[in-house]
């Protein structure tokens, strides 16, 4: 008796999907609300929402995806899911160590132009059941732009914030110190991303940087004989959180402040050093792990 009501629920849900999908492909407003109100009398409100949700929702193509969404949900809310789900979508592939800018960009109207490399690691993330139909919305591409794929993930204009700070900088600062600056500045912001390199982004990041000076002193701290320039990170990472929109960007030079967990996180977006931020993000979190549970911390060498 218990396996025929079970085989009758599955052939219910599979109606329902069924005539959801239907209705949905056809765009039919009345028909889809009139479904939803009566399998929710049929199936009950969790089981109907997650049959939309995880089976419907995901069967369908991705233009009655996007109708489904603005109509039933508001287009202020439907916008917002949207720029949820790629900002979502990007942090997967970023922790998997793929490059914005290299492995996926934003195209126009929040789609996602990826790789034949990032389309892999997206379907991996998919349940064994739906990744065919997850594979056929996808979309590989070449990727162009870092620049602009690099803001997209920030969320903010870092670029053109971080060139004002440097033309500012370049006002403040001797030949000597303006060139020892862009030089420690763009080899962090290219080491983490390579991709800027294949844009020639160092240039035009030094010639934006320049452009308000005199030619004579521009060419003063283009000419600048230290082949191996030195400057303070500290004040650098102060620069970069700025023009990350960070408010505590300069508490980081204080004795009382110093730089936070978040704010190193922060940084290993955008640069890297001797070694990635990444690696001392570990270590502190590691430190506190053991400084909550009673251990004394583990001297650092």
């Amino acid at each position: 008796m218990k396996i025929n009501v079970f085989g009758r629920k599955k052939t219910l849900v599979a109606t329902a999907k069924r005539q959801l999908l239907k209705a949905l492909n056809y765009r039919d407003i009345a028909a889809i609300n009139s479904l939803i109100e009566d399998w929710q009398r049929i199936l009950g409100v969790e089981k109907l929402t997650d049959l939309i949700i995880n089976e419907v929702m995901i069967e369908c193509d991705s233009d009655s995806h996007s109708w489904f969404c603005q109509i039933f949900l508001g287009q202020a809310q439907y916008e917002q899911m949207e720029e949820k789900a790629q900002s979502n979508v990007f942090q997967i592939l970023v922790s998997n160590y793929l490059e914005p800018g290299k492995d996926f960009s934003s195209g126009p109207d929040r789609s996602i132009i990826i790789s034949d490399r990032a389309k892999q690691v997206l379907l991996s993330q998919v349940p064994q059941e739906h990744q065919a139909a997850f594979e056929s919305q996808l979309e590989s591409s070449p990727v162009l732009d870092p620049v602009t794929t690099i803001e997209q993930l920030l969320g903010c204009a870092f670029f053109t914030n971080l060139t004002e700070i440097a033309i500012q900088q370049m006002e403040l600062l001797s030949n000597s110190q303006a060139a020892a600056y862009l030089g420690v500045l763009l080899a962090g912001l290219v080491s983490r991303h390579p991709q800027l390199q294949d844009v020639d982004f160092p240039t035009r990041f030094i010639a934006n940087a320049l452009q308000e000076l005199s030619q004579e002193r521009a060419m003063a701290i283009l000419n600048d004989p230290e082949t191996n320039p030195q400057f303070d990170e500290i004040i650098i990472f102060g620069h970069l959180l700025a023009a990350m929109g960070d408010k505590e960007y300069h508490r980081i030079a204080e004795e009382e402040g110093g730089i936070s967990l978040n704010q190193l996180k922060k940084l290993d977006l955008v640069w890297c050093g001797e070694r990635r931020l990444s690696e001392m993000v570990a270590m502190m979190e590691k430190w506190h792990q053991n400084n909550c549970n009673g251990l004394r911390p583990a001297t650092l060498t």
